[in-house]
């Protein structure tokens, strides 16, 4: 028998919520139980082989070399399986050290009941230690064989007590010495389970501003591994502002790392362009996760100052495409995707790149080449991007297991392939499913995505049979993902003043009241609505039964006219495209904002476009109007 993609993918959630049942009902933890060391990945591995293989005076915890290969094979020492309570701390540390080099040489784990005797008196007199037995104890503990779980017996009860002794510490410790034990912590892969890093760093965070390049770049990675902001983080930018001169790329690159996971944007403009013009020039030798680090921090930071110097390192970066890897190729992609900015020669040969890997491609990667492809709406000379659209769908039915662990980079596939006319039913209804819908978005409202999918499955019309999103959503959604109808009581944004004029032009043109409306709710912006008679040429007002603003409901042209709706009653809908709406210097729409026009003509409206470089250039009122007059000419004769 063989399988649809709707069965499996039905199949497969069956069994993901049959496995929630199951575990709920018998009242045991739903997390799986978490290896002993975590939140280790090559990323924060090769930070940290930055910092410790630096000749630069990093405060690395350095592996011990101790192991006393006679002692161990003389048997477990006596004094770790009958411990006395009254032991000096000197023959408490030199008990665990025998202890460790028993574990290690045997293969034994610390959880062996043997040792709990041990382990309790250890734990009850390790405030007697000294501050470098103390951190040689966090050495020991990784010289350990890894247990089945940081609460392994013993093990929890070790690290737990030494994190509570180096809280109690932290007044007292100098900045070199908090960073050193945090660097054993994170060795330990225990950085973001205890609590003295956190607190360490909120300690180091009060004088950023005085820190020397080592000390700030070794704080930054820390934040980089906790993934929380201390304090203001503009300190760290200020800080390596002036120093930025003492540090290698390297070094930048694990700044890089802890402000785009701490999620704090740099606002230095000359830093920026310092890091931009370093990039540039080490290109050929840059590593990949240095480079991917950079390029994520100046994607997040670049405003419109940086267009220039984004576009040079585009250029720049084409020849790097067959160098590096698919993931540092996705990230080339991606880099003007905030700003609109679009090197069409590099995305085409990165999409050649996809095309000759997409089976070895992540999902999330599948998912990000795909907004790279709806946001640039480009057609390249070879028509890699419609190969590789056309290619998606048949893979996305291969990776029902991936998409069911990572069901929202699905629905976001599917939403970009929209925007490229790419359409395919079947996987359109899974992911309308109510099943899949709630396996995507367990406790809340599906996100914005949902919404642009659940009205292009309207606008297909008869040829859509699947589940839809009900009334009640929809109207939630239109309360909570568009934005207010402009009004000029309130703060506007450039875009928003540019409509209200154009309101008040028209208004004053064809001596009515035009009227904004969200006649696509899935879109955040509202537009101008016109409702023309051509025989009677006047606007006539909408119908009395038209729905309320933030309804969710796809306004089509019997909501808007009711009783009054024939051929000679034109809806024209004038649309202000924003900077943001087209590619920068490149003669086309964003993908989404092409989209947005086409669905207003799937609902039978005539759209008209207005720039907003068009409407800035003109001064006065009756420059305004004539520009008026031309536009509604061309679009519908008025």
């Amino acid at each position: 028998m063989i399988w649809t993609t709707t069965r499996c993918m039905q199949r497969g959630l069956a069994m993901v919520q049959q496995v929630q049942r199951l575990v709920l009902n018998r009242s045991i933890r739903t997390a799986p139980t978490m290896p002993a060391r975590v939140f280790l990945d090559s990323e924060n591995q090769y930070a940290h082989s930055i910092l410790s293989g630096s000749l630069k005076p990093y405060q690395i915890a350095r592996a011990m070399e101790w192991l006393d290969t006679a002692a161990v094979a003389a048997g477990t020492p006596q004094r770790v399986l009958q411990p006395r309570g009254n032991s000096e701390a000197s023959e408490l540390y030199s008990d665990l050290q025998q202890l460790v080099q028993h574990c290690r040489q045997n293969e034994t784990q610390i959880s062996d009941e043997r040792f709990n005797p041990f382990v309790r008196v250890y734990c009850e007199q390790l405030h007697r230690l000294n501050d470098e037995q103390l951190l040689g104890s966090l050495r020991c503990l990784k010289q350990l064989p890894s247990p089945e779980s940081t609460k392994s017996a013993n093990y929890m009860e070790l690290w737990n007590t030494l994190d509570i002794e180096c809280c109690r510490r932290i007044d007292r410790w100098s900045s070199s010495q908090l960073l050193l034990v945090s660097d054993a912590w994170y060795q330990l892969g225990l950085a973001r389970i205890g609590e003295f890093v956190w607190l360490a760093l909120r300690k180091i965070g009060r004088k950023i501003r005085k820190l020397p390049p080592e000390q700030l770049v070794q704080s930054m990675f820390l934040c980089n591994l906790l993934r929380r902001p201390v304090f203001e983080m503009f300190d760290f930018e200020w800080n390596l502002a002036n120093c930025v001169q003492e540090m290698t790329l390297q070094e930048l690159g694990v700044m890089a790392m802890g402000f785009f996971k701490t999620q704090t944007p740099i606002r230095n403009p000359e830093l920026l362009q310092h890091i931009y013009t370093r990039l540039e020039a080490q290109l050929d030798s840059v590593e990949d996760i240095t480079l991917v680090a950079l390029l994520k921090v100046l994607r997040y930071s670049s405003k419109l100052p940086q267009v220039d110097a984004l576009q040079h390192l585009l250029v720049a970066l084409q020849p790097q495409v067959d160098r590096v890897s698919l993931l540092t190729c996705l990230h080339m992609a991606l880099l003007g995707c905030e700003l609109q900015t679009c090197n069409d020669e590099l995305v085409e040969r990165i999409l050649l790149r996809f095309e000759h890997e997409l089976d070895a491609a992540r999902l999330k990667d599948i998912e990000r080449i795909c907004l790279v492809i709806a946001l640039f709406n480009l057609s390249t000379g070879s028509g890699v991007e419609t190969r590789l659209v056309q290619r998606l769908p048949e893979m996305l039915r291969q990776r029902i297991p991936e998409i069911l662990r990572y069901p929202r980079c699905y629905s976001n596939c599917l939403q970009f392939l929209s925007m490229r006319n790419v359409c395919d039913v079947e996987l359109l209804s899974v992911a309308l499913d109510p099943r899949f819908v709630r396996h995507v978005y367990r406790s809340g409202m599906p996100g914005r995505e949902y919404f642009h999918l659940d009205s292009f499955a309207q606008l297909l019309g008869s040829e859509y049979k699947g589940s839809f999103l009900t009334e009640k959503q929809r109207q939630q959604m239109g309360k909570l993902y568009t934005q207010y109808i402009p009004d000029a009581n309130y703060k506007l944004n450039k875009t928003d003043r540019i409509l209200l004029e154009i309101r008040d032009a028209l208004g004053s043109l064809l001596r009515s009241t035009i009227t904004a409306k969200h006649l696509l709710p899935h879109y955040d912006r509202s537009d101008l609505l016109i409702c023309y008679d051509q025989q009677q040429h006047c606007v006539i007002p909408l119908d009395a039964s038209c729905p309320a603003d933030y309804s969710g409901v796809l306004l089509t042209r019997q909501h808007l006219l009711g009783a009054k709706e024939a051929p000679h009653v034109d809806t024209l809908v004038i649309v202000v495209a924003g900077w943001n709406n087209v590619i920068r210097d490149k003669q086309r729409h964003t993908g989404q904002f092409a989209m947005k026009l086409k669905q207003l003509q799937q609902l039978g409206h005539k759209p008209v476009v207005i720039y907003w470089h068009e409407w800035r250039e003109l001064e006065t009122s009756t420059d305004r109007q004539n520009f008026l007059k031309r536009r509604l000419r061309q679009a519908a004769n008025i």
